[in-house]
């Protein structure tokens, strides 16, 4: 046990600090020449395109002669660029969940992972999910329905997400908002002020205070670049909000109820669940009073639940708070979990204004992003190197391993690759699509291990068990014939099988050229091994020290 829980804490003590060899350490060649400096973005390097392929798919993959190239190969990105890139992504068709086409959605995500040409709007649908989060397991499956409901709801809610990925946020949060998936799923359904008899009540809270909390502005004020603005008097951090507000958007929000084809229910009643359909507004049970919301604003006395509504999510969409809120995270989930306030700032810049005087255009954002300095080159800022980057987290791990190594998964003949994907991620502590909780998989404030106050979400599932798990899907997927026979095929063909060679394209590729020398030296110590076995059993031994190795699994 205390062996795991060290391998643990290497793994982020490796990523947190520069890579420096002691004084003593033997000399070891390097494996490439001497680092190129940044590219632009129009002509990358080999190494700033699989960085940004990290960043922007569920892995880089070869081409491995296919013609045309795929947009998301390696190959095709150092060809047209950056810029090009991320248009095409855009362009790409948009992977879907259907309810009725395999057992579980989860099955389904990591299919379209592997296989879908919209890498870039499955990542950000992936981010967003986590930001604006509904889980499968918080929707209830009544008895005597034909569908399963838990399932039907929550294909809608992350095809909502894949087809609003690259949209404004604000018309995205309206969707989300009104989806029954998460009506159900915070109590924003049949959320009724009034009792049958006319007696007023107080509306539930749940989601407008997860609204306010999670989805758009979090618990304190931040400046532009998404540090903490501070009393100046105090020093204590400023809330973002108040209870009152908090009482005030329940108010504005209330009276929503699923669709029907009866339309709305008499005062104090409630639709059945409904979820192909959003969610409908029904004046006879909304609070039609006016509220105080964010920055003194007053929604209109007298006015409607859908007039109500339209001026809450104004008003909280125009907050100051939302956009380093929003931003930050994107860049937490794409590229790294310590963006510097610099960094931010860009971003927030884009969110609020896209050039045409748009706010919240995230295709706008999400290419800035991408595009930005500290994210872009062969190699993370010398000047960040310390903080930068984040542990990749369990879905990711498994399909960017799948996917280097010319991964498909196979789905004939009644198989279901997917779920076994699904497994090996649920058994690293992510188990799409049920996050545990409306704070997501792991919060995006969680502090990295011993690191100085560095953040490290993905390390908030990081432990002795799923640091295990991380190593026996790898073992499994290398070894065992279970993975192939429920449909999981990888091709070892496609990596070189003399010693020097194999260690050479690991650097190359899935290290873009950053192996430490203490990394070099230990895979051909290993491979001159005698015990290292054959030409088939030495790729396996390398891929398996390589993709454990810390410096594979913080992605850079």
């Amino acid at each position: 046990m205390k062996r795991r829980f060290a391998l643990a804490l290497t793994v982020c003590a490796t990523a947190c600090a520069p890579d420096e060899r002691p004084p003593d350490a033997p000399t070891i060649a390097p494996l490439t020449e001497a680092r190129q400096a940044v590219d632009t973005l129009a002509v990358p390097a080999e190494q700033n395109a699989i960085r940004f392929l990290e960043q922007a798919t569920f892995g880089p993959r070869l081409a491995q002669g296919a013609s045309p190239l795929p947009i998301d190969s390696v190959e095709q990105v150092v060809a047209v660029g950056v810029s090009a890139s991320i248009t095409a992504q855009f362009n790409a068709p948009r992977s879907t969940f259907d309810p009725a086409a395999a057992p579980d959605l989860g099955s389904q995500f990591f299919y379209n992972a592997v296989h879908g040409q919209d890498q870039l709007r499955q990542r950000v649908a992936f981010a967003l999910s986590q930001i604006l989060v509904v889980s499968q397991n918080g929707i209830p499956n009544p008895g005597g329905t034909p569908e399963n409901e838990p399932r039907l709801a929550m294909a809608g809610y992350l095809n909502l997400l894949s087809q609003r990925a690259f949209g404004n946020f604000r018309q995205l949060l309206e969707f989300v908002t009104l989806d029954p998936a998460m009506g159900t799923f915070l109590d924003m359904a049949n959320n009724k002020a009034f009792k049958a008899n006319g007696q007023r009540v107080e509306p539930n809270e749940n989601y407008a205070r997860e609204m306010l909390q999670l989805f758009t502005l979090g618990l304190h004020q931040l400046n532009e670049d998404g540090t903490e603005k501070l009393d100046p008097i105090t020093g204590a951090r400023i809330p973002a909000y108040s209870e009152a507000q908090v009482q005030a958007f329940a108010a504005a929000l209330s009276g929503w109820t699923y669709a029907s084809a009866t339309g709305c229910p008499a005062r104090g009643g409630s639709n059945p669940a409904n979820y192909p359909e959003p969610m409908i507004g029904c004046d006879v049970n909304h609070d039609s009073r006016a509220q105080l919301l964010l920055r003194g604003q007053l929604t209109t006395a007298g006015a409607g639940a859908a007039q109500h509504l339209e001026e809450a999510l104004d008003n909280v969409f125009a907050d100051p708070n939302l956009p380093p809120f929003i931003c930050k995270q994107l860049i937490q989930h794409l590229v790294t979990s310590n963006p510097t306030p610099a960094y931010v700032q860009r971003v927030v810049n884009a969110f609020k204004n896209d050039g045409t005087g748009e706010r919240g255009n995230l295709r706008f954002v999400v290419r800035k992003v991408l595009e930005d300095a500290e994210a872009r080159g062969p190699l993370a800022p010398a000047s960040q190197q310390a903080a930068y980057g984040h542990l990749r987290s369990p879905a990711l791990f498994v399909t960017t391993v799948i996917r280097w190594l010319n991964g498909t998964l196979d789905t004939t003949g009644g198989k279901d690759p997917g779920a076994k994907l699904t497994t090996w991620s649920r058994n690293m502590g992510q188990y799409v699509p049920r996050p545990p909780s409306v704070f997501s998989y792991y919060p995006p404030n969680a502090p990295a291990p011993g690191a100085n106050g560095l953040l490290g979400p993905e390390f908030a599932i990081l432990d002795t068990a799923t640091v295990t798990a991380r190593a026996n899907f790898v073992h499994e997927l290398l070894h065992s014939t279970s993975p192939a026979s429920v449909g999981v095929l990888i091709d070892l063909a496609v990596v070189p099988s003399a010693s020097t060679d194999l260690v050479t394209w690991l650097d190359r590729y899935l290290l873009h050229d950053t192996m430490s020398s203490d990394l070099q030296l230990l895979l051909e110590t290993s491979l001159a091994d005698s015990r290292a076995g054959d030409a088939l059993r030495k790729k396996k031994l390398a891929l398996y020290l390589t993709t454990l190795s810390p410096e594979f699994q913080i992605q850079r």
